[in-house]
Protein backbone atom coordinates (compact mmCIF):
# COMPACT_ATOMS: atom_id res chain seq x y z
CA UNK A 1 0.00 0.00 0.00
CA UNK A 2 1.62 3.35 -0.90
CA UNK A 3 1.59 6.31 1.05
CA UNK A 4 -1.27 8.04 -1.11
CA UNK A 5 -3.78 4.91 -0.16
CA UNK A 6 -2.69 4.92 3.54
CA UNK A 7 -3.55 8.77 3.64
CA UNK A 8 -6.97 8.07 2.09
CA UNK A 9 -7.89 5.18 4.31
CA UNK A 10 -6.92 6.97 7.25
CA UNK A 11 -9.23 10.01 5.82
CA UNK A 12 -12.30 7.37 5.30
CA UNK A 13 -11.97 5.99 8.86
CA UNK A 14 -12.03 9.37 10.79
CA UNK A 15 -15.01 9.89 8.21
CA UNK A 16 -17.16 6.68 9.15
CA UNK A 17 -15.84 6.99 12.74
CA UNK A 18 -17.66 10.40 13.15
CA UNK A 19 -20.49 8.65 11.04
CA UNK A 20 -20.78 6.13 13.89
CA UNK A 21 -20.94 7.96 16.52
CA UNK A 22 -23.42 10.91 15.58
CA UNK A 23 -25.87 7.52 14.49
CA UNK A 24 -25.01 6.13 17.86
CA UNK A 25 -25.73 9.09 20.09
CA UNK A 26 -28.73 9.30 17.83
CA UNK A 27 -30.05 5.83 18.25
CA UNK A 28 -29.42 5.35 21.76
CA UNK A 29 -30.64 8.89 22.93
CA UNK A 30 -34.53 7.61 20.57
CA UNK A 31 -34.18 4.27 22.32
CA UNK A 32 -34.40 5.68 25.84
CA UNK A 33 -37.29 7.89 24.68
CA UNK A 34 -39.14 5.65 23.67
CA UNK A 35 -38.96 4.09 26.77
CA UNK A 36 -39.91 6.93 28.53
CA UNK A 37 -43.07 7.42 26.62
CA UNK A 38 -43.88 3.73 27.77
CA UNK A 39 -43.21 3.50 31.34
CA UNK A 40 -44.68 6.83 31.54
CA UNK A 41 -47.60 6.22 28.73
CA UNK A 42 -46.69 9.03 27.22
CA UNK A 43 -48.30 8.96 23.79
CA UNK A 44 -45.87 9.10 20.78
CA UNK A 45 -45.33 12.95 19.56
CA UNK A 46 -47.59 14.10 16.67
CA UNK A 47 -46.16 13.29 13.08
CA UNK A 48 -44.44 15.93 10.74
CA UNK A 49 -46.06 15.80 7.10
CA UNK A 50 -43.76 15.75 3.98
CA UNK A 51 -45.38 19.18 3.28
CA UNK A 52 -44.36 20.77 6.45
CA UNK A 53 -40.24 18.86 6.46
CA UNK A 54 -40.38 20.20 2.46
CA UNK A 55 -41.09 23.78 3.42
CA UNK A 56 -38.87 24.30 6.46
CA UNK A 57 -35.84 23.35 4.46
CA UNK A 58 -37.10 25.44 1.05
CA UNK A 59 -37.51 28.76 3.59
CA UNK A 60 -33.91 27.78 4.95
CA UNK A 61 -32.34 27.16 1.54
CA UNK A 62 -34.05 30.34 0.45
CA UNK A 63 -33.02 32.61 3.36
CA UNK A 64 -29.31 31.27 2.75
CA UNK A 65 -29.08 32.34 -0.72
CA UNK A 66 -30.62 35.98 0.45
CA UNK A 67 -27.86 36.25 2.52
CA UNK A 68 -25.22 35.49 -0.10
CA UNK A 69 -26.50 37.68 -2.88
CA UNK A 70 -27.80 40.73 -0.78
CA UNK A 71 -24.97 40.47 1.66
CA UNK A 72 -22.55 42.15 0.11
CA UNK A 73 -19.83 42.79 3.57
CA UNK A 74 -18.02 39.84 4.01
CA UNK A 75 -18.08 40.24 7.82
CA UNK A 76 -22.10 40.75 8.43
CA UNK A 77 -22.43 37.21 6.14
CA UNK A 78 -19.89 35.71 8.66
CA UNK A 79 -21.79 36.96 11.09
CA UNK A 80 -25.15 35.49 10.12
CA UNK A 81 -23.60 32.32 9.35
CA UNK A 82 -22.30 31.72 12.08
CA UNK A 83 -25.50 32.73 14.20
CA UNK A 84 -27.21 29.92 12.07
CA UNK A 85 -24.35 27.64 12.90
CA UNK A 86 -24.17 28.22 16.46
CA UNK A 87 -28.16 27.77 16.72
CA UNK A 88 -28.49 24.91 15.16
CA UNK A 89 -25.44 23.09 17.15
CA UNK A 90 -26.74 24.77 20.57
CA UNK A 91 -30.42 23.42 20.34
CA UNK A 92 -29.67 20.16 18.55
CA UNK A 93 -26.72 19.60 21.54
CA UNK A 94 -29.36 20.45 24.34
CA UNK A 95 -32.27 18.23 23.04
CA UNK A 96 -29.77 15.71 23.07
CA UNK A 97 -28.17 15.42 25.91
CA UNK A 98 -31.60 16.84 27.86
CA UNK A 99 -32.44 12.87 27.30
CA UNK A 100 -29.45 11.80 29.44
CA UNK A 101 -28.66 14.88 32.01
CA UNK A 102 -31.20 17.08 33.55
CA UNK A 103 -31.44 20.67 33.48
CA UNK A 104 -29.35 22.72 33.59
CA UNK A 105 -26.34 20.86 32.79
CA UNK A 106 -27.19 20.59 29.18
CA UNK A 107 -27.31 23.98 28.76
CA UNK A 108 -23.97 24.90 30.68
CA UNK A 109 -22.16 22.16 28.69
CA UNK A 110 -23.26 23.20 25.42
CA UNK A 111 -22.84 27.03 26.61
CA UNK A 112 -19.43 26.10 26.90
CA UNK A 113 -18.35 24.11 24.06
CA UNK A 114 -19.70 26.98 21.80
CA UNK A 115 -17.54 29.54 24.14
CA UNK A 116 -14.48 27.28 23.11
CA UNK A 117 -15.55 26.86 19.48
CA UNK A 118 -15.91 31.21 19.77
CA UNK A 119 -12.50 31.60 21.36
CA UNK A 120 -10.50 28.99 18.89
CA UNK A 121 -12.67 27.17 16.32
CA UNK A 122 -10.56 24.16 15.07
CA UNK A 123 -11.45 21.02 13.48
CA UNK A 124 -12.09 19.32 16.94
CA UNK A 125 -14.98 21.82 18.86
CA UNK A 126 -16.38 21.72 15.00
CA UNK A 127 -16.66 18.43 15.10
CA UNK A 128 -17.93 17.98 18.60
CA UNK A 129 -20.55 20.55 18.32
CA UNK A 130 -21.71 19.82 14.70
CA UNK A 131 -22.18 15.96 15.83
CA UNK A 132 -24.32 16.73 18.97
CA UNK A 133 -26.35 18.97 16.92
CA UNK A 134 -27.00 16.67 14.43
CA UNK A 135 -27.61 13.78 16.42
CA UNK A 136 -30.22 15.93 18.05
CA UNK A 137 -31.88 16.66 15.35
CA UNK A 138 -31.96 13.52 13.98
CA UNK A 139 -33.26 11.84 17.30
CA UNK A 140 -36.01 14.70 17.50
CA UNK A 141 -37.32 14.26 13.58
CA UNK A 142 -37.14 10.77 13.36
CA UNK A 143 -38.99 10.07 16.45
CA UNK A 144 -41.58 12.55 14.50
CA UNK A 145 -41.35 10.74 10.76
CA UNK A 146 -42.93 7.14 9.40
CA UNK A 147 -40.02 5.59 7.83
CA UNK A 148 -41.83 5.47 4.52
CA UNK A 149 -42.42 9.78 4.85
CA UNK A 150 -38.69 9.76 5.73
CA UNK A 151 -37.94 7.22 2.44
CA UNK A 152 -40.23 9.71 0.33
CA UNK A 153 -37.73 12.50 1.83
CA UNK A 154 -34.80 10.45 1.01
CA UNK A 155 -35.73 10.45 -2.67
CA UNK A 156 -36.82 13.87 -3.44
CA UNK A 157 -33.86 15.60 -1.59
CA UNK A 158 -31.29 13.30 -3.61
CA UNK A 159 -32.86 14.27 -6.95
CA UNK A 160 -32.43 18.08 -5.02
CA UNK A 161 -29.05 17.54 -3.94
CA UNK A 162 -28.13 16.32 -7.29
CA UNK A 163 -29.51 19.50 -9.07
CA UNK A 164 -28.12 21.97 -6.76
CA UNK A 165 -24.74 19.98 -7.01
CA UNK A 166 -24.33 19.90 -11.13
CA UNK A 167 -27.13 21.85 -12.58
CA UNK A 168 -27.89 25.19 -10.38
CA UNK A 169 -25.08 24.71 -8.21
CA UNK A 170 -25.98 26.76 -5.42
CA UNK A 171 -25.64 23.74 -3.41
CA UNK A 172 -22.09 24.52 -3.84
CA UNK A 173 -22.34 28.43 -3.34
CA UNK A 174 -23.74 27.97 -0.05
CA UNK A 175 -21.04 25.36 0.98
CA UNK A 176 -18.50 27.61 -0.06
CA UNK A 177 -19.47 30.87 1.52
CA UNK A 178 -20.06 28.93 5.07
CA UNK A 179 -16.84 26.80 5.15
CA UNK A 180 -15.37 30.44 3.82
CA UNK A 181 -16.74 31.73 6.63
CA UNK A 182 -16.03 29.31 9.69
CA UNK A 183 -19.50 28.48 10.04
CA UNK A 184 -19.81 25.01 8.42
CA UNK A 185 -22.98 22.47 8.72
CA UNK A 186 -21.02 19.52 8.40
CA UNK A 187 -18.03 17.50 9.86
CA UNK A 188 -14.67 18.34 8.68
CA UNK A 189 -12.45 15.06 8.45
CA UNK A 190 -8.57 15.27 8.51
CA UNK A 191 -6.25 12.70 6.95
CA UNK A 192 -4.11 12.56 10.27
CA UNK A 193 -5.32 12.86 13.72
CA UNK A 194 -3.07 15.56 14.55
CA UNK A 195 -4.87 17.54 11.87
CA UNK A 196 -7.84 17.31 14.37
CA UNK A 197 -5.89 20.56 16.34
CA UNK A 198 -6.08 22.49 12.92
CA UNK A 199 -7.28 26.05 12.96
CA UNK A 200 -10.72 26.07 11.28
CA UNK A 201 -10.02 28.40 8.41
CA UNK A 202 -6.75 26.22 7.54
CA UNK A 203 -9.22 23.41 7.33
CA UNK A 204 -9.95 23.93 3.04
CA UNK A 205 -11.99 20.47 1.29
CA UNK A 206 -8.69 18.86 -0.49
CA UNK A 207 -6.26 16.45 -0.08
CA UNK A 208 -6.42 17.13 3.44
CA UNK A 209 -9.63 17.32 4.34
CA UNK A 210 -12.90 16.50 3.48
CA UNK A 211 -16.57 17.93 4.33
CA UNK A 212 -19.66 15.80 4.90
CA UNK A 213 -22.29 18.06 5.02
CA UNK A 214 -25.19 17.81 7.65
CA UNK A 215 -27.64 16.98 5.37
CA UNK A 216 -26.12 13.77 4.10
CA UNK A 217 -25.81 12.38 7.48
CA UNK A 218 -29.01 14.06 9.33
CA UNK A 219 -31.50 11.74 6.11
CA UNK A 220 -30.18 8.43 6.40
CA UNK A 221 -29.99 9.32 10.29
CA UNK A 222 -34.12 10.41 10.39
CA UNK A 223 -34.57 6.50 8.86
CA UNK A 224 -32.60 5.24 11.10
CA UNK A 225 -34.35 6.75 14.01
CA UNK A 226 -37.73 6.17 12.72
CA UNK A 227 -37.14 2.30 12.89
CA UNK A 228 -36.02 2.31 16.74
CA UNK A 229 -39.33 1.05 17.50
CA UNK A 230 -38.72 -2.06 16.10
CA UNK A 231 -35.28 -2.47 17.86
CA UNK A 232 -31.85 -1.24 17.65
CA UNK A 233 -30.62 -3.85 15.33
CA UNK A 234 -32.85 -2.62 12.23
CA UNK A 235 -31.31 1.12 12.86
CA UNK A 236 -28.21 0.55 13.26
CA UNK A 237 -28.73 -1.73 9.61
CA UNK A 238 -29.64 1.32 8.50
CA UNK A 239 -26.91 2.91 9.14
CA UNK A 240 -24.63 -0.14 7.86
CA UNK A 241 -25.99 0.03 4.64
CA UNK A 242 -25.81 3.58 3.98
CA UNK A 243 -22.01 3.35 5.09
CA UNK A 244 -21.74 1.72 1.86
CA UNK A 245 -23.06 4.25 0.42
CA UNK A 246 -20.88 6.65 2.09
CA UNK A 247 -17.84 4.65 1.01
CA UNK A 248 -18.81 4.63 -2.91
CA UNK A 249 -19.29 8.54 -2.70
CA UNK A 250 -15.61 8.30 -0.92
CA UNK A 251 -14.09 5.95 -3.41
CA UNK A 252 -15.90 8.41 -6.32
CA UNK A 253 -14.85 11.70 -4.86
CA UNK A 254 -11.09 10.42 -5.06
CA UNK A 255 -10.84 8.80 -8.40
CA UNK A 256 -12.03 12.00 -9.63
CA UNK A 257 -9.12 13.67 -12.23
CA UNK A 258 -10.04 16.85 -11.32
CA UNK A 259 -11.36 16.97 -7.75
CA UNK A 260 -15.28 18.48 -7.71
CA UNK A 261 -17.62 18.59 -5.26
CA UNK A 262 -20.21 15.69 -5.37
CA UNK A 263 -23.60 15.33 -4.56
CA UNK A 264 -23.14 12.65 -1.42
CA UNK A 265 -26.87 12.14 -0.68
CA UNK A 266 -27.92 10.14 -3.65
CA UNK A 267 -25.85 7.21 -3.22
CA UNK A 268 -26.50 7.32 0.61
CA UNK A 269 -30.06 7.48 0.51
CA UNK A 270 -29.94 4.11 -2.35
CA UNK A 271 -28.29 2.00 0.18
CA UNK A 272 -30.62 3.42 2.88
CA UNK A 273 -33.45 2.33 1.15
CA UNK A 274 -31.96 -1.04 -0.06
CA UNK A 275 -31.21 -1.48 3.45
CA UNK A 276 -35.09 -0.61 4.59
CA UNK A 277 -36.03 -2.86 1.87
CA UNK A 278 -33.98 -5.76 3.21
CA UNK A 279 -35.32 -5.45 6.52
CA UNK A 280 -39.06 -5.87 5.03
CA UNK A 281 -37.72 -8.86 2.81
CA UNK A 282 -36.44 -10.40 6.70
CA UNK A 283 -39.97 -9.77 7.77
Amino acid sequence: MNLKSKKLLFLFFFESFLYFLIFSLAIFSAKKVERVFKAQKIPPPPQISVLEFSLNIFFATVFLLFVIWFFKKKETKGKVFRAIFLISVFLGGVMLLEIWIPEPTPLIFISLFVIWWLKDPNVLNQNLLISLGIAGVGCVLGLRLKPETVIFLLIVFSIYDFIAVYKTKHMVKIAKEMIEHKAILGIVIPQNFSDFKTKLEMAKPGENFVVLGGGDILFPLMLSVSLIKNGIFQSFLIFLFSLIGLFLNFVFLFSQKERKPIPALPLISLFSILGFIFLKILK
